[in-house]
């Protein structure tokens, strides 16, 4: 007998047939979106995705993270505090 997988969003959403769902993983450097592929939606480590809402989101939550301080390592081991007067990103 086959196992039959329910694949259900963060939102609550449970995947049909056609639809566009999307893969996401969340690390310390950031999120990385990928297309949708059931045995990797299988992972611990992936977030599953009903669409381009849901990824918007959680890449507007990513990028929000990043107005925190950072903490960086120097080449000498020594843990020093990146600010973001140091990293400004550029507006066109």
């Amino acid at each position: 007998m086959a196992a039959i997988s329910v694949y259900t969003c963060v939102c609550g959403v449970q995947k049909k047939t056609s639809n566009h769902w999307v893969l996401a993983k969340v690390t310390s450097c950031g999120v990385t979106f990928m297309p949708w592929d059931a045995e990797l939606a299988r992972s611990r480590d992936i977030t599953i995705l009903c669409g381009e809402g849901c990824a918007a989101s959680m890449l507007s939550r990513s990028l929000g993270d990043w107005k925190k301080p950072a903490v960086g390592v120097t080449s000498v081991g020594l843990v020093t505090d990146l600010s973001a007067e140091e990293y400004e990103l550029a507006v066109a």
